[in-house]
């Protein structure tokens, strides 16, 4: 490349030279001509002076506008940079449109970056395959076409059933290698647990944040009308960035969580609680409260009812202090003595816990299902004609607080 730079400007220099001008500048501007259109013009632009370059930018020479932008890139200034890059796009070069939205993704985040291709693509008329790829990349969905992968049933039947929930195409192929982890699973596999095909919301809709270290948080009222369709009765997203949670129903995973973290959320599913510190507000709440828990044992008077309630022999089950509570002055205890999958997300899951896991499922009717929660979030909006239905489908479930409230709903008299 070097050498064809050396004979433009040697053919330059000839034509300053000759008296024959006229004849040169012909001859020289179609030998430029002939070979810029074998190896491309580009490696010409990137010498041209900066002010030149900018005038072509303008004029809408797409290929000065990405030399730019990548110039503005190396050194440090990203909105200039996304602005050439936008001039490019706007000039044609649609294959700069990744190089766009990654670096507005790399200045404001996912969400915005998102936002920033939504808009471009609502003024397409049509959507090439790059276009289409990156669509999915952000979770747009109304520009995707391909088929969502067939669900897995670990058993014949179904105590549990899960609706996943993924925004981007990282989460939607995160949640088939954490469902081909839990096939592989000789535990958990065995478990009455079903998951559905998987449900696809816009990123620009559920809005889940990415904060490492903080917990990911969604726009979960989005998703009222899905749960309202009813079929299940937890919520699995695979979505976002930050610490993965359980709360309400809704297992909610990062587009990184491992399958052990995986298995560790799904336990809080059916009951089981954190063996490491928890946070004053939660511990408040857990460490106080005489629900019975299968893997927490408040105080060891507790072991009587324990025992008797879960059926287990006395000999099954060794008390060991764990961590759960001390934010709030109370010495807690798990039924086993070894490391859990509950303290730590790489141990294994203790047998006594996984004949405890078999034990909740088998009376899935006390598992709070999800509907209830948004019964719950329907009655803050007064909305009570979804808050009638998605109680009447939790109590259909089996849940009692939900029988409970439709029961007490039926004796109200009704406006005339």
């Amino acid at each position: 490349m070097q050498a064809l730079h050396l004979l433009i400007n040697r053919l330059m220099q000839l034509n300053k030279k000759s008296r024959f001008s006229g004849f040169f500048t012909l001859k020289n501007t179609l030998v430029i001509f002939l070979l810029c259109c074998l190896v491309g013009c580009k490696p010409v632009l990137e010498h041209l002076p900066e002010q030149q370059l900018m005038d072509e930018a303008q004029q809408g020479n797409g290929a000065a506008a990405v030399i730019l932008a990548k110039k503005r890139e190396q050194q440090g200034d990203l909105q200039a940079a996304l602005n050439w890059y936008q001039k490019a796009v706007d000039a044609g070069l649609t294959n700069e449109l990744a190089a766009l939205i990654a670096l507005k993704q790399r200045q404001d985040g996912f969400l915005a970056a998102a936002g920033y291709l939504e808009q471009h693509l609502q003024q397409q008329q049509s959507l090439n395959a790059a276009e289409a790829d990156l669509a999915a990349d952000y979770g747009l969905w109304q520009y995707v076409h391909n088929t969502v992968p067939s669900p897995i049933h670990s058993n014949s039947s179904c105590s549990l059933t899960l609706q996943p929930v993924v925004q981007s195409r990282a989460g939607s192929r995160q949640l088939q290698l954490l469902q081909q982890q839990w096939l592989q699973d000789p535990q958990l596999s065995s478990l009455s647990v079903c998951f559905l095909p998987e449900k696809r919301v816009n990123s620009t809709d559920l809005q889940c944040s990415y904060q490492p270290g903080q917990r990911i948080q969604c726009q979960y009222p989005v998703l009222m009308s899905h749960v309202a369709e009813g079929g299940f009765s937890q919520l699995l997203l695979v979505a976002g960035e930050g610490n993965a949670n359980y709360n309400n129903g809704i297992v909610q995973l990062a587009e990184s969580s491992s399958f052990a973290v995986f298995r560790h959320e799904f336990a809080h599913i059916l009951g089981f609680i954190d063996e490491y510190s928890l946070s004053a507000q939660v511990a408040a709440t857990e460490c106080n409260s005489d629900k019975i828990r299968p893997n927490l044992l408040t105080n060891k008077n507790q072991l009587d009812v324990f025992l008797q309630h879960w059926q287990l022999h006395p000999d099954e089950v060794q008390l060991m202090p764990v961590d759960s509570c001390n934010n709030v002055g109370v010495q807690a205890y798990a039924p086993v003595n070894n490391l859990s999958f509950m303290r730590s997300h790489v141990a294994e899951v203790p047998a006594l816990y996984f004949e405890l896991m078999q034990k909740v499922l088998a009376q899935p009717e006390l598992i709070m299902p999800v509907q209830y929660f948004y019964a719950y979030l329907a009655r803050q909006q007064q909305d009570w004609q979804s808050w009638r239905l998605l109680m009447e489908q939790a109590a259909k479930q089996g849940y009692p607080d939900a029988q409970e409230s439709v029961q007490k709903a039926a004796t109200i008299p009704t406006a005339p």
